[in-house]
């Protein structure tokens, strides 16, 4: 019994961690890609969802702690499962906190041209929506969620080939200022793909041993 209450607690702690970071990342997105009014209450509502995610991933931290007194209680594959999601939920908090910086220092400041920042809210839908996928596979994998993710992982990647593509170009008509933000938002968002991506796999892998063991 005690074995099926800790994992079910470390299960929802996972599929929580995995929401809270689809929900920081998506105000946060939200908040840089707003070119009208809506960016100023989005970053007010990014920094409450990205501390609704630190509390997450506290959380999550000392349910994993308390399995080192009942380690014969848990299997080592669900420990390790959601000691790495909550890692990768770490990062994606420290890249969306970076993100909402850029965000918040943008009004009053050049703007990047259209084809830029289109390049760049592409790329943060995307890892959003892998967050999404992430979340849904803890819940219940599908048989083509993998595929999903890695597809999604390789578009975030030629995005990001594209948009360096134009800013490295000799003639690109892009301010430095405007030009180093879309580059570093490139960036931060290439590394949340990376991490949404691992967030699946290991959603998948902790899913498939919950389905074993029922």
């Amino acid at each position: 019994m005690w074995h099926h209450q800790q994992s079910r607690g470390l299960h929802g702690h996972l599929v929580e961690v995995i929401e809270r970071s689809r929900n920081a990342l998506e105000h946060v997105t939200e908040a840089l890609c707003d070119p009208g009014p809506g960016a100023a209450s989005a970053l007010p509502d990014a920094g409450k969802a990205l501390h609704e995610l630190r509390r997450a991933v506290e959380g999550q931290a000392l349910a994993i702690t308390e399995t080192r007194f009942a380690s014969a209680a848990v299997t080592v594959r669900t420990v390790v499962v959601a000691a790495q999601v909550n890692a990768d939920a770490e990062g994606v908090e420290g890249l969306a906190r970076r993100l909402a910086e850029i965000a918040g220092s943008r009004p009053g400041r050049p703007a990047a041209p259209a084809g830029v920042q289109a390049v760049v809210c592409r790329m943060g839908r995307i890892c959003t929506d892998m967050m999404a996928t992430a979340g849904s596979a803890a819940r219940s994998p599908g048989t083509g969620t993998q595929v999903r993710i890695e597809a999604a992982g390789a578009e975030v990647r030629r995005l990001r080939q594209q948009l360096y593509r134009v800013l490295l170009h000799d003639r690109a008509a892009v301010d430095v200022d405007a030009a180093l933000d879309a580059a570093l938002a490139c960036r931060y968002y290439a590394r949340c793909a990376e991490l949404a991506g691992s967030m699946a796999r290991h959603a998948i892998l902790g899913a498939t041993s919950r389905k074993a063991r029922q």
